[in-house]
């Protein structure tokens, strides 16, 4: 048998496209070559059934953007959330992570950032519940609530993107919605299905050329400060100063990086059970979760249990009920600039001092670790201290459907989401944060509960006697309410016995406090699909939302769209090509809108209780509230072109979108004078994003027993504020909100190098790049033009199979933006810090009489020159390429499993994150640090090794 390998001239090995063909462009079978065959197979294609809004559609009905992702490429990930397994696998959705922390959160924007004030982030339903996501914890450093759902759970995720796809969940959906279906069961034989997996962790990225220096570094880098500030001219004289002066101990060498970060452990097991008759299907699954991160105190445990029943009442009546529940532990260490942070003390505690005391025991309380001040001894906060939160989801729907004639059928759906998040914090009382307080803790418990009740009439109407002009329109009501409360409480003077740990054994009650709010939304929408011939397709949506959030002004809002596509490979003069199977033109505006991160009283006016006198309760003005608040306005246009050619071997889309904000939300300045010292909230500023997505699917080789498959995705995306009140541009901190610039651009002073004559620091003084200074006094502070925000991003997937093996590797990259890293000015002080805190060996490439070409000035001890200072010196270029996911699958053959009557025994290896190429040789950390692009000391992204079994009985 011949190799069925396109040639080059018929096929091109790499492309760029969106979201439809990704559910578009399933893999068929390519034996038949005639017209005929082929054209049964692109409508096998177009006649799938995919998960839209409120239902689901064929794919030929499609009008809007959108991209699903199946849960075969979900499952089996050592993730503890299932956003985190998104990252490059639709276009246009920017997945990235500042922390790998156990159960951290995960940053992600769809087109772009769509939001000054409000979220940014897109709307998660998980089975018609609207979910809650991202980071809802009080106190600890990275929490995920969708850390309690098992992506292996999971049957399929939708991304809408556009208005003709989100248009009708109105309000919520102006940064797009996520759609998580869970999976289900199938009549038939009974299946039992089992995945284990084992492995480890280690941090991922790690720069040589930026890293803590060694005590003989150290030593070399702090003698040339010494002379160059006149206080040695010897390094005989300097090491006496740094021995007798700063007591160092020039025998000591201790890696403190390597001591805060380890190869963690790593496991799940899941246990699923589906099956059932023509009556009832069901599924039912269980599974454990356990991670430790590459940094020492940072793990996640979860235990979670699902089950969906499918039951058909009679001829008319369908019911279906499902449930999925989780508890979680995680354990967290502190970030940032907490001297408790153990991130922090690997690269600001000195490498001579030592992390025992020569009996062994840990050292603290003494000159190197006092009790009560300096960058503490990690390995003591990690062993005395206590971060750690638990959480409790259950998320559940039920819901029946009557149809009440052959083409009108009623279907009434109850979806609920609670989860209660307990946070607890112990400073010990002999060392660390917790000493000046003889000990003190806190406890903070969160509680959520949200429910959804949907009701929609379905209608469908066929126009003519051929039956293929017909008309799909769904109409209804819904009703959402969020509750939120929160409890705190604190004390201090605990007991020296570090077993007694718990709040009520503190000697004093400090702190304790309540609160709740809700919000609520009353909605009525429809949605109509007019499909002529599986030629031409018209969509319109429309949604009417009621918020409790909105000024009492302006509590209602109308969203809406129209779309439509053309199925042009449908034509009777496209008949003859047999090599193209789908060619459609697709097309859509609408105004969908942003309440999410409103706050739930920011249109009231109101006063808060707490600010007591004299023994009595007392109230203060919190809020001056708004009346004619309203929600942030999201116009969008979309134009995309959706492919598939030689039996749909090669696929593809390219999408242009346009979304302009309006109504943004802004905090406008009020004068003192009126009592108010936070502000008005008005909707008062513009936002633009535009851009481009680009995808690719195709399989260059297909014989009988190989297959190789690839899949290319690359997003462009551009913003530019439009509006601001007044003008004015806005702080937020790095950034500096202008008007006709990104808003993620940097504002910082412009480093202008070293000058080369003596090693002075240079800036440029008026941020044009030409005049420049060294006096930091005259370098005043400009937008630099550079940006967290990436210009390109996007992934690429290989997958070869052989016989019963299979290989595929899943690289994602980000290209064209800047990384801050907000903490360099301490260790790369050039002098300032030096004998206090360690300092980076790039410190060793400073200036002197003979290295006169370096960035880094000229080191003196004691350094007023303020070189240290954040400008763009310490920007780096966030650009990399990862090796994201590598997974190799081996399947024992079938004669094997008949044997001990096995439906299928894989084995398989896997790798996350296990290259990383980043372009800047200077950066320091983890390019992937977050949507802001910042680094904050955090726990590193973890590179994580894992080999499992999969057993179907």
């Amino acid at each position: 048998m011949k190799k069925k390998i396109f040639k080059a001239s018929s096929f091109l090995s790499l492309v760029l496209a969106m979201s439809t063909m990704t559910t578009q462009a399933q893999q068929v079978d390519s034996t038949a070559t005639n017209a005929k065959d082929s054209t049964k197979k692109v409508d096998k294609v177009m006649d799938e059934v995919v998960v839209v809004a409120y239902g689901s559609q064929r794919v030929k009905n499609l009008t809007g953007s959108m991209a699903t992702v199946g849960g075969a490429k979900l499952a089996d990930k050592p993730f503890s959330s299932v956003d985190k397994a998104l990252q490059g696998q639709v276009a246009g959705l920017q997945v990235t992570s500042g922390s790998g922390a156990a159960g951290s959160s995960t940053d992600i924007r769809l087109r772009g950032i769509g939001s000054i004030s409000a979220s940014s982030s897109p709307l998660w339903v998980i089975d018609g519940v609207i979910a809650s996501s991202g980071d809802w914890s009080s106190n600890t450093t990275s929490q995920n609530v969708l850390s309690s759902l098992n992506p292996d759970d999971i049957a399929s995720i939708t991304v809408l993107k556009d208005a003709a796809a989100t248009a009708i969940y109105g309000s919520r959906a102006a940064n797009g919605v996520i759609i998580v279906t869970t999976k289900k069961g199938q009549a038939g034989t009974t299946k039992v299905d089992f995945v284990g997996q084992w492995g480890g962790n280690s941090r991922a990225f790690y720069n040589q050329n930026n890293r803590p220096m060694t005590t003989p570094e150290y030593m070399k880098a702090f003698d040339m400060a010494l002379q160059n500030a006149g206080y040695s001219n010897s390094y005989a004289s300097s090491a006496d100063i740094m021995v007798n002066d700063f007591d160092m101990d020039t025998t000591v060498n201790t890696n403190w990086y390597n001591l805060v970060n380890r190869t963690g452990n790593q496991a799940q097991y899941n246990l699923s059970l589906s099956g059932g008759n023509e009556k009832t299907q069901f599924y039912a699954s269980s599974g454990y979760f356990t991670q430790d991160a590459s940094t020492i105190n940072s793990n996640f445990k979860r235990y979670n249990g699902s089950i969906n029943v499918h039951h058909k009442a009679s001829d008319r009546l369908t019911l279906d009920i499902g449930l999925n529940g989780a508890y979680s532990k995680q354990q967290t260490p502190l970030n940032g600039g907490a001297f408790g942070n153990p991130n922090l003390a690997s690269y600001f505690v000195p490498s001579w001092y030592s992390p025992y005391k020569s009996d062994g025991s840990l050292n603290y309380g003494t000159d190197e670790f006092p009790t009560g001040g300096g960058v503490f001894n990690p390995l003591v906060i990690a062993a005395y201290d206590k971060y750690t939160s638990s959480q409790f989801t259950m998320r559940g729907f039920v819901s029946g459907k009557y149809q009440i004639l052959n083409n009108l059928s009623f279907t009434s759906k109850f979806s609920s989401e609670y989860f209660d998040l307990n946070e607890y914090q112990y400073n010990n009382p002999l060392y660390g944060d917790g000493y000046s307080f003889g000990g003190d803790a806190y406890a903070y418990d969160t509680k959520v509960f949200n429910y959804t009740w949907t009701n929609l009439f379905n209608y469908k109407l066929n126009l003519n006697s051929a039956k293929d002009i017909n008309l799909d329109i769904t109409a209804g009501q819904e009703a959402y309410k969020h509750n939120y409360n929160i409890m705190t409480a604190s004390g201090k003077v605990m007991p020296q016995n570090l077993e007694k740990q718990d709040l009520t054994v503190a000697g004093v009650p400090t702190a304790a406090t309540t609160g709740k709010s809700y919000n609520a939304m009353n909605s009525y929408l429809a949605n109509a699909v007019f499909n002529i011939k599986d030629r031409y397709v018209i969509s319109g949506s429309f949604r009417r939302d009621g918020s409790s959030v909105f000024g009492a002004n302006h509590r209602w809002g109308n969203f809406f769209s129209v779309g439509g596509s053309w199925n042009i490979n449908n034509e009777d003069f496209m008949k003859n090509i047999s090599w193209l199977n789908v060619l459609k033109l697709r097309g859509s505006y609408g105004e969908n809108g942003n309440a999410i991160g409103f706050g739930d009283y920011s249109s009231v006016k109101y006063y808060t209780y707490g600010s007591n006198y004299n023994n009595q309760a007392g109230m203060v003005i919190s809020n001056v509230g708004n009346p004619d608040l309203t929600w942030e306005k999201n116009k969008i246009f979309d134009i995309g072109l959706d492919w598939a050619f030689f039996e749909n071997r090669l696929s593809g889309s390219i999408d242009y979108y346009n979304r302009a904000t309006s109504n943004l939300l802004i905090s406008v300045p009020l004068s003192y004078t009126t009592g108010y010292t936070s502000g008005e909230l008005m909707n008062v500023g513009s936002m633009r994003n535009r851009g481009l997505e680009f995808t690719i699917n195709g399989t260059p080789i297909k014989t009988k027993d190989f297959s190789w498959d690839v899949s290319f995705n690359i997003s462009h995306n551009n913003n530019k504020v439009t509006k601001l009140y007044n003008g004015n541009p806005i702080s937020n901190g790095q950034f500096r909100i202008t008007e006709g610039h990104n808003i993620q651009e940097y504002y910082l002073r412009e480093w202008a190098g070293v000058d080369k004559t003596n090693g002075n620091a240079l800036w440029y003084t008026n941020g044009a790049d030409t005049a420049t200074t060294s006096n930091i006094s005259n370098a005043g502070y400009s937008l630099t033009g550079k940006t967290a925000m990436p210009k390109y991003f996007g992934g690429f997937t290989n997958t070869f199979t052989y016989k019963n093996f299979s290989l595929t590797a899943v690289f994602n990259y980000n290209f064209g933006n800047y990384v801050e890293d907000s903490w360099a000015s301490y260790y790369n002080s050039d002098g300032t810090y030096y004998g206090s805190f360690q300092q980076s060996n790039l410190q060793l490439q400073a200036w002197t009489p003979e290295n006169t070409n370096t960035n880094v000035p000229k080191l003196v001890y004691g350094n007023s020159s303020s070189s240290r200072s954040m400008s763009t010196r310490f920007l780096y270029k966030g650009n990399y390429i990862r090796l994201r996911t590598l997974q190799f699958d081996y399947r024992l053959p079938k004669s094997v499993l008949d044997k001990f009557k096995l439906t299928n025994v894989d084995f398989f290896f896997s790798a996350t994150n296990w290259w990383t190429f980043a372009t800047d040789k200077n950066i320091p950390f983890d390019p992937e640090s977050g949507v802001n692009a910042t680094t904050n000391l955090n726990v590193p992204i973890n590179k994580t090794i894992t080999g499992g079994i999969k057993i179907g009985l």
